[in-house]
């Protein structure tokens, strides 16, 4: 059984081809700007969108526990009485309450993947695996894949690296294709933006390459963090030096998950970053293009 918070049919940006984008619950790291703030915690969850909220208190009354009440300031949910049992969630109207997090079996995922094969045939998608973090749950994901690979299905993974050894070659037989993250080269910058060190992640990249694994590396790029030209010439340098590696996609940071970030009742991190300029972006995929590298430059 794995921890499921999402599955997202007819995915275009998450692979080649029409996918199913299976998002896993739990992640080790804690980058200041995650998009899926909803994916770090490993347990389930429950969101609020006050915006969404019409104060019908339904969800106050259905509360088995007596866990909710009524405020100025909308729904108050007293988190020492909730049991996460999710009634308030199927009892709301607006779709203000919102669980993050099921448990699944492998054979669920599968049922769900596979309902839309006929689109991944014609457009050469699959499935892919996503988070959080899926190396974190990586038996989970290879019994998952496992049952998806007899049936032609293609499978990916997008994953940061930042898991052990053990858990890499878990995966490895059933993944297809691995797009993998690398943040920051420099290990104490690494450790401030996302709470842990890159030593490991740069020891996996070396590990799949030598392992002939197909791998799209990524760059989120982050202003006043990752994105200044020495940063990306020692990530190129990096990977010319250990992998075969020469396709590279940036990622400009966005800020279209503040409002998760409220639904949750944490403080949005990169409030005050700005997010990259155009200029920038192409001074940086010209940078990699002229070091040997094809970007997705467009």
């Amino acid at each position: 059984m794995g921890i499921v918070f999402s599955t997202q049919r007819f995915s275009v940006h998450d692979g080649p081809g029409i996918r199913t984008t299976v998002f896993l619950k739990g992640c080790p790291m804690r980058c200041l700007w995650c998009h899926n703030p909803e994916s770090a915690n490993f347990n389930p969850e429950l969101g609020y969108h006050k915006a969404r909220c019409t104060l019908c208190s339904q969800c106050v009354t259905f509360c088995p526990s007596g866990a909710l009440s009524v405020s100025r300031d909308g729904i108050v949910r007293d988190s020492e009485k909730c049991t996460m049992c999710g009634k308030c969630v199927k009892v709301c109207p607006t779709g203000a309450t919102e669980m993050y997090g099921k448990e699944m079996s492998a054979d669920e995922v599968a049922e769900i993947v596979r309902r839309d094969r006929k689109f991944y045939e014609r457009s050469g998608g699959g499935v892919t695996f996503s988070g959080g973090e899926p190396l974190a749950q990586a038996d989970f994901v290879a019994e998952c894949a496992s049952k998806l690979k007899p049936d032609g299905i293609h499978t990916a993974i997008e994953t940061s690296l930042y898991a052990s050894r053990n858990a890499l070659d878990k995966i490895l037989p059933h993944i297809d294709y691995f797009m993998a993250d690398i943040k920051v080269m420099d290990d104490d910058i690494h450790k401030k933006a996302t709470g842990c060190s890159n030593r490991i992640i740069l020891e996996n990249f070396a590990h799949l390459a030598k392992k002939g694994a197909e791998v799209l590396v990524r760059i989120p790029i982050i202003p006043g963090i990752n994105d200044s030209s020495d940063n990306i010439k020692k990530t190129a340098e990096f990977l010319t030096e250990n992998t075969p590696y020469r396709k590279i996609e940036l990622l400009p940071m966005h800020k279209l998950a503040e409002h998760k970030y409220e639904a949750l009742g944490r403080d949005y991190p990169v409030k005050d970053i700005p997010t990259p300029t155009k200029e920038s972006l192409d001074a940086l995929h010209d940078l990699l293009r002229e070091m040997g590298f094809d970007t997705n430059k467009k």
